[in-house]
């Protein structure tokens, strides 16, 4: 609440400049400031001394300025004036806007030199028309994939060489339409398979749906061409046939196929997308108990993380790290899993670090019998994900019965099925996954090993709610070795 309070007072004041700068890390801070010395992009000292001031408080953790005070250090001799103040800061915002455009441009250099092209052929700079194209057309066909992005541009370079070359006023001469148009035909089909992935998927997980124009008419075309020898199209075709024919497991078998051998290719951001399409489907068969695609999910995952697919700036997703683990865990792979946790405990964001790795571990603890150090990783933690909380408590209730602390455990599950009466937004499926798995622990304890019927029951009620009942082969387990 401290922080909200000093945000609201005239001594620190907040606004879209100060908030666009926050976004900025230090290497990008320093591009700026060259970026505000340039007369080319900025001719108002003024501006960049404004800049100056802001990113000084922001390195110092400052939660905003004091408007006055910047006001005095950029105009010692003048009287504060409000208007002109929010006008300077209008104006750093459409700097900081034509600096982020900046940005963009220089990391992506065939992006610049479409750039350069277009403006050769519009100004006409006769000299630069051959070496320029020739230039341009070698490099995108050195590339051994192409992605989305390039086979736009690949259009784009194709246009302005049929710009320069004047073709509209010629006649009978050989043109590069064809080129054109393939290229963007390439660039239409992706990107519609893309979006149709998209509502796909939204249709498994919400309640609304999207109207996408020719998707029918584009899949009856792709079904007669020979998709293969484009592998770009290729791969989002059988990734889209994943969710649309999910029933055909060949579709993910081409898709897999086509992520070996060109997944190292990929831009990072479609590599992430496919990968993910290839694990979804694996997900969707493993809950429908199809237990060879548990084997498929971790080769997948394993062959992504060989290759740093799902590392990005330094860090792998939390439920990416987490997902991975349970999948080892369940195929046997235990200490392929603690290996794993031990390995890539710096990839963990930070603000999560302690606890992911403390969950993870007290997984495999629990995998290797170690049940008193998964007791000592679990007892005290509370954790405010409520998945996180959910399998935890389950971990501990599997705990306390391998450790024979029975009374223990009668007052652990009474407490944990409280927990799940209090959690008001939890799933209803998801509730009664884990009531269950509360009502047959209990059952299982009360049993006496002599009484083959009970034993038998339980045994029948277990596999009946199989479907609904967390880590009923657990306790089926239990029921074998009574």
């Amino acid at each position: 609440m401290a922080k909200k309070y000093y945000l609201e007072t005239e001594e620190f004041h907040t606004n879209k400049s100060w908030l666009v700068l926050r976004c900025f890390d230090p290497t990008e801070r320093k591009r700026l400031m060259k970026f505000m010395a340039s007369p080319y992009f900025n001719q108002s000292r003024t501006m960049a001394k404004l800049c100056e001031l802001l990113l000084r408080l922001i390195e110092q953790g400052k939660p905003g300025f004091d408007r006055r005070e910047i006001w005095g250090k950029l105009f010692p001799d003048e009287g504060y004036d409000d208007v002109n103040f929010r006008k300077y800061c209008s104006d750093l915002l459409k700097l900081l806007e034509d600096f982020m455009a900046q940005e963009t441009i220089a990391k992506d250099e065939s992006q610049k030199a479409i750039g350069t092209l277009e403006f050769i052929v519009s100004r006409k700079v006769e000299p630069l028309y051959n070496s320029a194209f020739r230039q341009m057309r070698t490099e995108m066909e050195k590339r051994p994939y192409r992605s989305l992005d390039d086979y736009r541009k690949q259009y784009e370079i194709e246009r302005q060489y049929y710009l320069m070359m004047d073709f509209d006023q010629k006649v009978n001469v050989l043109t590069n339409i064809e080129l054109i148009s393939s290229n963007l035909d390439f660039y239409y089909w992706i990107e519609k398979l893309k979006l149709y992935i998209a509502v796909l998927s939204h249709r498994k997980t919400g309640n609304f749906d999207y109207n996408i124009n020719f998707v029918t008419e584009i899949i009856e075309y792709l079904e007669k061409y020979p998709i293969e020898e484009i592998p770009e199209l290729a791969v989002y075709y059988y990734s889209f046939l994943t969710l649309y024919e999910n029933e055909k497991t060949e579709h993910y078998y081409n898709l897999r196929r086509l992520l070996d051998k060109h997944g190292a290719l990929m831009p990072k951001k479609d590599a992430i997308e496919l990968y993910d399409s290839a694990l979804h489907y694996c997900t969707g068969k493993l809950n429908q108990g199809d237990r060879v695609f548990l084997e498929e999910y971790f080769e997948v995952f394993e062959e992504a993380l060989s290759r740093r697919i799902f590392i990005v700036n330094d860090e792998l997703a939390i439920w990416r790290f987490n997902n991975i683990v349970g999948v080892a865990l369940r195929s046997g792979r235990v200490d392929w899993a603690e290996t794993f946790i031990l390995q890539n405990r710096d990839y963990i964001p930070l603000e999560t670090r302690e606890n992911t790795y403390t969950f993870n571990l007290a997984r495999v603890y629990r995998f290797q019998g170690k049940y008193e150090q998964v007791l000592e990783l679990l007892r005290n933690v509370e954790y405010e994900d409520i998945g996180y909380n959910l399998i935890s408590k389950m971990m501990l209730t599997i705990t306390y019965y391998e450790l024979d602390t029975y009374e223990t455990l009668a007052s652990f599950l009474e407490s944990f099925r409280v927990f799940l009466n209090r959690q008001k937004n939890l799933p209803q499926q998801r509730r009664k996954s884990y009531l269950n798995l509360i009502k047959f622990t209990r059952r299982l304890t009360r049993l006496l090993p002599s009484d083959k019927a009970a034993v038998a029951k339980l045994r029948d009620d277990i596999v009946q709610e199989r479907a609904s009942t967390v880590n009923h082969e657990w306790l089926l387990e239990k029921l074998d070795e009574l």
